[in-house]
Parts: C-alpha cells; structure tokens; sequence
C-alpha cells in the first residue's frame, strides 16, 4: 500500500508544477485558434469552470507507481466551495481526507491516527484552482500546448505538453477526457516525467450544489495528533 505521503504528494503534483511555473519563464499568451472544433471544446470548459461556485463529484482515482507492482485504485469524493475551500475524502480502501480551508492545508489518516496541517496561506486560491477541477483552460494555454488526441463515443481526449523547462522536469503531460457536448471532464491524468501517473475518472457531478455548514468539516478524535509543518514545494508532505 502507498503511504499518505506518496498519495497526496502525487495528488499536489500539478500544485507544484503550476506554483514552479510562475518563477520561471514570464507567462506568455495562448496559441492563436488553429482548430475550430477544438477551440469550440475549450470554451464550453472554460464556461463550465467560470461559472462553478460549488462543486460536488465522486472520482475513481488509479495511481501508477514505479514502486508498485500493479496501479493502486482508491474512491472517494470531492467538495469544493470557491474561493478558497475544498476536501477530497476517500473512501476506499482506506479512509483518508485532504481538506484546504481557512488558510490551512490538513491530512487525516484515520489509520495512523495523525494529522499533519500545513500553513498555505500563500498558496491557498491557487490550490483550489488547480486540485478543485476549476483552473480556466486559457490559463493553461500559457503554460502547456493542448492537442486534440482522439475522440470515442463523445468524449474527447486532449493531451496538454508543458511548454517551459521547469515544468518538464516534472511533468510530461497532462490528459483530460472532456464530453465534446457538454464540455463536462470525465477523467483527467497527469503523467510524471518520471514515469509515473496519477489519474482520476469523475462521476455524479452537481455543479453548484448547496452545501451545508458540515460540508467542510472534518471529525478527528481526541488523542489524535497534529502535526504543523512548513509548507515544502519540493516535498509536501515529510514524514
């Protein structure tokens, strides 16, 4: 089984990549329209992204790993509130919650009965545009060249490269599986440069759902113990 660490380290990987790429090369301005079809395909997802203010998915999510023998799936569910709020909550094979809220970004292994809670201040509207699915495709278009891959009963795989050197060191591309006719994502991928891949297929979307008070909240019983650390871009979550 893969550790915590390696679970959500993988999940904060595009985190990263996006947080690396804005001290790198000065952002540049999307490609101008070469394909109708696809420049239509973006606009529907970016039309669905501005206009999500709640959000509520369940996900399958398949981690391809060097170090594992065959790809460790995992399920669970995902809850976001813009600006600034969202959990991911898995529930299988183990409980494990990823909550960003109030400037905090916490870890709960229920399993291990330890929380690790990082100051990300900083970082927080980024981390919610990029692990809460609502990161507009044009800003994308600044860093990563998207190409239309093929398309299979409806849906469209767009593969996207990452056009600055800093990036490439960690990422080879990003894959999002997108209903060409409604622009709603079905999967999303992003594959390491190194080899390995995380990927998560979506279901059950509600967009813009009302959320109650509780939506947030995340139950850690007493003994359990927290852990503050730095927030570590290179390394997200230490042991």
């Amino acid at each position: 089984m893969v550790s915590a660490k390696r679970l959500v380290a993988a999940l904060l990987l595009l985190l990263c990549a996006a947080l690396w790429a804005q001290d790198a090369d000065p952002p540049r301005k999307p490609a101008p329209p070469t394909d109708p079809r696809l420049e239509a395909l973006l606009a529907k997802m970016d039309q669905i992204q501005k206009g999500l203010t709640t959000l509520r998915v369940s996900f399958v999510q398949t981690n391809t790993f060097r170090m594992l023998s065959q790809p460790q799936v995992l399920k669970g569910r995902l809850v976001l509130r813009k600006p600034d709020t969202a959990l991911y909550e898995y529930t299988s094979p183990t409980k494990l919650f990823f909550l960003v809220k109030d400037g905090d970004l916490l870890v709960y292994n229920p399993a291990q009965k330890k929380v690790v809670v990082q100051d990300i201040r900083r970082h927080q509207a980024r981390i919610i545009r990029y692990l809460g699915i609502s990161q507009p495709v044009k800003e994308l278009q600044e860093s990563f060249q998207v190409r239309w891959a093929e398309v299979e009963n409806g849906v469209v795989h767009l593969i996207l490269v990452p056009t600055k050197a800093k990036m490439k060191r960690k990422i080879a591309a990003l894959h999002f599986w997108v209903e060409e006719q409604t622009g709603t994502m079905k999967g999303f991928e992003v594959a390491e440069a190194e080899g390995d891949s995380i990927r998560f297929d979506f279901t059950q979307w509600e967009n813009n759902p009302t959320l109650g008070a509780n939506a947030f909240t995340v139950d850690i019983p007493p003994g359990v113990k927290v852990h503050r650390q730095m927030l570590d871009l290179q390394e997200p979550f230490q042991r």
